[in-house]
């Protein structure tokens, strides 16, 4: 195995993965880029050790789907395995514990990878209509476009922390994109037949929110509760809850100002907008200020013993609060007295209720519940919606109009 090469990674030059040098080159790279360190005024600077691992830390924060990734590239690589075993020398290669555990290379779990500059669309499609097109083939089911679109997506983005300089054909995505497009064709057809499974979380509306409130208060899941409510108020992700510290939010006259420090398309932080919550003192169950002081007093004594920041401590053996959300949401749906009938006649299909559904009920609800709704960008902006960049850039937020 080759020694892991540090020229053209993103850590060390601006040019990551259009790089074809051959994987056995061991010429390495400097922190400064171009192959050299910096000269000034005729002196080289060679940063220390300290330096270059902050460095190194700061160019290696990425998106945080790459767990997500690298698992969904392990799948790849076991169907190379199973289905084209005689190409395994060829595409795949086992990853040294060094360079597994290397956060700049943001592996994770995988315990493999690819030899990016082998891999082509070819086998891109093979995988993607041959091996991952069924979700149950005996019933003809198949995966949606977006499930295996994120494939695509993963071999895009892994493709770019690659430690051995394994560079994408430069051809590759050019090659990809006409496939990418029929394949949406074939499945939009395919779900217009009802052969494709489905998993959006259907819209929870205003009054299945509302009995959804009064269960987990009588249940005394005061959680869930609190949870629900401000992914609601907020028109929210799931993840955008869990992550809201102390520091998120604050009070102004009468209302809570509620700002995150980033969001899915904006991982700076620099068009997060404000949000203003109010009490609803006519129906306690859906009430933000209610909800948020039984959550505090109840949690008093943990936020005194906990240093963190957080609204949401960590729970659960995954440390997500999102993700004990949902599960505690789904309980409390299983275990409602006639839940079932209930989300039937708020046209929640079976398999399809979920936290998201709670971010659509929202807008839903926003732009429908009048005659007169708010204006479209003052929602839009709730939600932290692009509405396209000409849009973005001349329909600014406001605060009078949140």
């Amino acid at each position: 195995m080759p020694r892991a090469s540090t020229r053209g990674n993103t850590f060390y030059s601006n040019n990551m993965s259009n790089t074809n040098d051959d994987a056995d080159d061991d010429n390495t790279g400097s922190i400064s880029g171009g192959g050299g360190p910096n000269n000034i005024g005729g002196t080289a600077f060679e940063p220390n050790a300290a330096h270059v691992a902050a460095v190194e830390k700061t160019k290696g924060f990425t998106v945080e789907s790459m767990p997500n990734y690298q698992n969904r590239i392990m799948h790849i690589v076991l169907f190379i395995q199973t289905d084209y075993p005689h190409l395994v020398p060829l595409l795949v290669y086992e990853l040294p514990d060094d360079v597994r555990k290397d956060p700049r290379y943001h592996f994770h779990k995988a315990t493999h990878s690819i030899k990016w500059n082998n891999y082509t669309p070819a086998i891109m499609q093979s995988f993607m209509s041959g091996a991952m097109q069924w979700k149950d083939k005996e019933k003809g089911i198949k995966y949606t476009y977006d499930h295996l679109r994120k494939y695509h997506d993963a071999v895009l983005k892994c493709s770019e922390y690659s430690p051995y300089n394994y560079a994408l054909p430069s051809t590759y995505k050019k090659e990809m994109k006409p496939y990418l497009t029929n394949l949406k064709k074939e499945l939009a057809k395919a779900k217009s037949e009802g052969k494709v499974a489905e998993q959006d979380a259907d819209p929870i509306c205003f009054s299945l929110f509302e009995q959804i409130c009064i269960w987990a208060v009588m249940s005394g899941q005061i959680f869930v509760w609190v949870f629900l409510v401000l992914q609601w108020n907020l028109m929210a992700r799931a993840s955008n809850v869990d992550s809201i510290s102390f520091s998120n939010f604050w009070s102004k006259n009468d209302t809570i100002l509620f700002k995150y420090d980033t969001n899915k398309k904006d991982r700076a932080g620099e068009h997060t907008t404000e949000k203003h919550c109010y009490a609803n003192p006519l129906n306690p169950f859906v009430c933000l200020f209610l909800a948020m002081g039984c959550y505090l007093c109840i949690n008093q004594q943990k936020y005194e013993q906990n240093s963190s920041n957080s609204l949401f401590r960590a729970q659960g053996k995954d440390k997500s609060a999102s993700n004990s959300f949902s599960k505690a949401l789904h309980k409390l749906i299983k275990f409602a007295t006639r839940s079932a009938d209930v989300l039937d006649s708020h046209s929640v299909r079976e398999g399809h209720f979920g936290p998201h559904g709670v971010r659509k009920g929202a807008i839903t609800h926003v732009t429908t519940g009048s005659m007169d709704g708010p204006p479209l960008p003052s929602i839009l902006h709730r939600g932290e919606w692009s509405m396209g960049k000409v849009m973005d850039i001349y329909a600014r937020f406001c605060s009078i109009g949140d």
